[in-house]
């Protein structure tokens, strides 16, 4: 099973080198489909080093501002999955990326997004993104979502401990850490945001 999947593995990931042709996009829809058919089966992916690592920390310690630059770094695409989604920051800086012709899709926790959002502020949030024109949905499949991770134009991944609030930018101890330019890493994560897209309905805008 090892075998087959690092043989797996190393075909499918080089071919899955970052375009901005949607052509090339589609064809690539199979060989993502293949990374998570061998995900969902053993899910341990080994791959070299690339690009450039950059951490920052939270309360107030860079991590928010740190996430801002990847989105506004993003040409072509943006995918996020996450937790809680409040950030009036993260959410002005999506808006300008789909400004911008930004292809932008969400996956966040349906609880803590929807029941859960007493304020608020996560409904009005993701309404703002939709009504913007990206793709917004909720899942309940699993007990949490717990995901924060942005992948950007297929080259760059953001992930870490860091919730997309207020909260985690001022108050918490949070981390974010980015690898920027490593193709290979993005296309993994990629895969489990497909698996997690999947999975999840599109939010409905109340207002």
């Amino acid at each position: 099973m090892m075998n087959r999947y690092v043989s797996l593995l190393a075909i499918v990931l080089p071919a899955l080198a970052f375009t901005s042709s949607a052509d090339a996009r589609k064809k690539s829809e199979p060989l993502v489909d293949a990374v998570v058919s061998a995900y969902e089966n053993n899910r341990s992916f080994t791959m070299p080093a690339s690009g450039t690592i950059e951490v920052a920390f939270s309360p107030n310690e860079g991590s928010e501002a740190l996430v801002i630059r990847v989105i506004d770094s993003a040409k072509s695409e943006l995918r996020l999955l996450s937790y809680s989604f409040t950030s009036a920051p993260v959410t002005s800086a999506l808006l300008r990326a789909i400004k911008r012709g930004v292809d932008v899709k969400l996956v966040a926790d349906r609880k803590s997004n929807m029941s859960a959002d007493s304020s608020g502020k996560a409904r009005a949030a993701l309404s703002a993104l939709v009504n913007a024109g990206a793709d917004i949905r909720t899942i309940s499949t699993y007990a949490i979502h717990h995901d924060k991770v942005i992948i950007a134009d297929r080259q760059t991944v953001e992930l870490g401990s860091f919730n997309y609030s207020a909260a985690a930018a001022r108050q918490n101890s949070e981390n974010v850490l980015v690898s920027w330019g490593n193709a290979k890493l993005a296309q993994v994560y990629l895969a489990h945001f497909e698996r997690n897209f999947r999975q999840a309905v599109p939010f409905e805008v109340n207002y």
